[in-house]
């Protein structure tokens, strides 16, 4: 049973995270940001070339129109038959382009195989103008990529693969041709959005603004997500740059709902700091049936013209675990149920069916998620 116990530690997860900040509280650039600022997602269609025969096959129409209509404008005329190119593949290229990048600057992006392309390992994307949701083009996309893996085939008997090589990065591989225009600083108020809406969080991150910044009504939540700071209120020796700085580094609890996430797939359970279970007895007991073949061997008659068979002889075996009970307290925390669980010396899976029984009984204060 000890042997059980460690392994039943060391397979199921619980995580006590605690939400509720200490007294010193925590960064308002840590979880919220100044609202207009967002980052914009840019997309483009390019090519992938250099490939040692893992690119597109001839099923890829367009990615043989590319090629034509490429080397068309580049001034060969290639003749009216389909070209058989391996080394090349059709791919989407993504990136976000962050507020404030100037023109000239880089930022990574991820190339993705839009066709039948079975690698883009050693590939090199050519020069790909990126836009953004406007139609704009924001910035241009070339260089080698890095896929982190491998994969090796040969002549279809031998396969052996690392990792995911039909997505690949180029660090750096963007650089801005055209900067975004953000119109947020020209006011004078500003506000800032949390990243997990929270009624609670707003109305304390508005408070602590006040308090720390010593204005009162110079931060105000409208929402639960937002709160609005008033630049008149705070004076007019500081500028709008210096006022964005100090608030973002001030410091405020943050409350957040109470909740327990299982993933059933990988046996992985997380709970919040904030989770409470009432009193509630929890017993658990299991039945194992298994079916096995004692093989049985059958001799013939002395002097008779039979010979001996082996005869298949199914026997099926049930085991019963014995049921335990353990009593929770009211005051019963994440940590404490996960020792009480331990000691029962149940699987993972039994965890979360345990879990969703407390649940379904009304004694786990928290919303159960299931992934």
């Amino acid at each position: 049973m000890n042997s059980i116990n460690k392994l039943t530690r060391i397979a199921t997860v619980v995580i006590s995270a605690a939400v509720l900040v200490s007294a010193q509280g925590i960064r308002i650039k840590d979880v919220a940001s100044v609202s207009g600022l967002e980052d914009v997602q840019l997309f483009g269609y390019g090519l992938v070339v250099g490939l040692a025969g893992t690119g597109d096959r001839n099923q890829t129409v367009f990615t043989e129109q590319t090629i034509v209509n490429m080397l068309k404008n580049m001034g060969v005329e290639l003749p009216e038959r389909h070209i058989r190119v391996r080394n090349v593949a059709a791919v989407m290229v993504t990136g976000q382009l962050a507020p404030f990048k100037r023109k000239g600057t880089k930022f990574d992006v991820t190339v993705s195989s839009m066709g039948d392309a079975t690698s883009l390992e050693g590939g090199t994307l050519i020069l790909t103008p990126i836009q953004g949701p406007d139609g704009q083009v924001y910035a241009s996309a070339q260089g080698p990529l890095a896929t982190g893996g491998y994969d090796l085939r040969d002549r279809g008997l031998t396969h052996i693969k690392k990792n995911h090589v039909s997505v690949g990065r180029i660090p750096g591989g963007a650089i801005v041709q055209r900067e975004y225009q953000f119109n947020v600083l020209n006011g004078e108020n500003l506000s800032i959005s949390l990243h997990s809406p929270d009624f609670s969080s707003a109305v304390s991150m508005a408070q602590s603004i006040n308090a720390q910044y010593g204005v009162a009504g110079l931060a105000k939540a409208t929402d639960a997500a937002t709160v609005e700071l008033d630049m008149a209120r705070a004076g007019g020796g500081v500028s709008q740059m210096e006022f964005i700085a100090m608030v973002e580094n001030m410091t405020f609890e943050v409350a957040s709902t109470a909740k327990v996430v299982i993933n059933e797939r990988t046996g992985t359970i997380v709970a919040g700091g904030t989770v409470r279970i009432s009193q509630v007895a929890v017993t658990h007991g299991g039945v194992k049936v298994e079916v096995v073949n004692l093989p049985e061997v059958i001799q013939p008659v002395p002097f008779a013209l039979g010979r001996t068979e082996v005869v298949p002889n199914p026997a099926m075996v049930v085991e019963e675990k014995d049921a335990e009970m353990v009593v929770l307290d009211s005051t019963t925390t994440v940590s404490d149920l996960a020792q009480a669980l331990n000691s029962l010396g149940v699987t993972p899976r039994d965890v979360i069916a345990i879990l969703q029984a407390i649940k379904e009984a009304g004694a786990l204060h928290a919303n159960l998620i299931i992934l």
